[in-house]
């Protein structure tokens, strides 16, 4: 899906954005960024240098609804998340609706996301 290349100063980090939010707040904890990341805006070059890089076309696609301006990292890894724990009937259809434009921004998809979420838990 897609991978967050972080350096801050001297250290790096490659984190795969469909981990647990645990796991993200550890790995950045290690090389020393104490800034929850849900408050990292991804244009944050003072401090951090973040990159995303897609790992498939689900990843692409993500990447293309990205606003490093004003979306976060935090904000990113969920929708990630998210779309690792559809079904894969959800993410076909998540995939059709960034595809064709219904879903414009990483807020949006996270909405969607957890509108899926629902109906499906609702379903069992």
């Amino acid at each position: 899906m897609v991978t967050a290349n972080v350096r801050f100063l001297t250290n790096s980090l490659e984190a795969n954005l469909t981990c647990r939010s645990s796991e993200l707040k550890e790995s950045l904890e290690k090389i020393g960024v104490l800034t929850p990341f849900s408050q990292i805006r991804l244009d944050n070059a003072r401090t951090l240098q973040i990159n995303l890089i897609p790992n498939d076309e689900i990843g692409e696609l993500i990447c293309s609804i990205v606003n490093p301006r004003s979306d976060t990292l935090g904000n990113v890894q969920r929708l990630c998340r998210h779309l690792y724990c559809m079904n894969e009937q959800h993410t076909e259809s998540f995939i059709k609706k960034l595809e064709s434009g219904k879903i414009k921004t990483v807020l949006q998809g996270i909405k969607e996301a957890e509108k899926m979420r629902a109906e499906k838990n609702i379903e069992r």
